[in-house]
């Protein structure tokens, strides 16, 4: 097991290098976010148990980046998400390694690519007032929810009992709307305020809910902190981003906490599929 994480951390370090050497050339702002960000800070690389990769884009980038992988992507790699592939449920993007394998439980039955990937997370700008950002957040959350299951995406088996309970009611209406329909409505909301640009921004997809809204003014200006070799963009106001997402960041958890986030077992590389 040992051996594939450092396999897999490699083949991400890979990728990771694919995605700045696209967005140092063409001027794109990016961040590193969550995991990838602590371990930045507490390792300069990976935290030694994770094995995966975030990165955060202002919409516009992300755009942009997605338009520019068309042409300048290596063919080693594939960009993915819910317009590139329709049997995609992620309301962000992938950069995914041709040849390789590894997929989570609940998206093994889903007919699209399933290589060693990066999260390309999308930051919007949101409501100021955090009570009107928690209404619509809710709604988007519903969306997605009814968007994952319209495409084939099953519960998580350590799911709580109330995620499972709110899957099989979702799963009674999935017919009510199209797979188009929700993209549109999905996008419309999540796209509300990026004319506007308001003082808050948020990536909707991301796993630590309303822990990772942060200002304009801390998303776009980030310091390059040591990670595994290269040099990372992470937000100049990491402590204050760290503590909100794991209060006392510094301190590993215990032992029996350190572990993957993935099923590593079905783990394939290059050429063994």
């Amino acid at each position: 097991m040992d051996n594939t994480l450092q396999r897999l951390q490699n083949t991400e370090l890979e990728i990771l290098d694919e995605i700045m050497r696209i967005c140092d050339a063409n001027d794109i702002h990016f961040v590193m976010m969550g995991g990838t960000c602590l371990g930045a800070i507490r390792h300069k690389g990976f935290i030694p148990w994770d094995d995966d990769i975030d990165v955060g884009m202002y919409r516009e980038d992300y755009n942009r980046f997605k338009e520019i992988c068309k042409k300048e992507l290596d063919s080693k790699y594939f960009f993915q998400d819910f317009d590139t592939e329709k049997n995609c449920g992620f309301i962000f993007g992938k950069i995914r390694k041709n040849n390789t394998y590894m997929v989570e439980e609940y998206a093994k039955e889903i007919e699209m690519h399933k290589g060693i990937w990066i999260d390309i997370f999308p930051f919007d700008y949101v409501n100021d007032d955090f009570t009107v950002f928690q209404k619509e957040y809710k709604k988007l959350l519903f969306l997605r929810n009814l968007f994952i299951v319209k495409q084939g995406f099953k519960v998580k088996h350590d799911a709580p009992i109330a995620v499972k309970i709110s899957y099989s009611m979702v799963r009674c209406i999935r017919g009510l709307l199209s797979a188009s329909s929700l993209k549109n409505k999905m996008m419309k909301l999540m796209t509300k305020y990026d004319d506007t640009k308001t003082n808050t921004m948020f990536p909707y997809g991301c796993a630590w809910k309303e822990k990772e809204l942060i200002s304009k003014d801390e998303f776009f200006d980030t310091i390059r902190v040591d990670f595994e070799g290269r040099k990372v963009p992470v937000f100049r106001s990491y402590d204050k981003y760290l503590t909100s997402l794991y209060k006392d960041y510094m301190t590993p958890p215990p032992i029996e906490k350190r572990n993957s986030g993935h099923d590593l077992r079905n783990v394939k590389f290059d050429k063994e599929n």
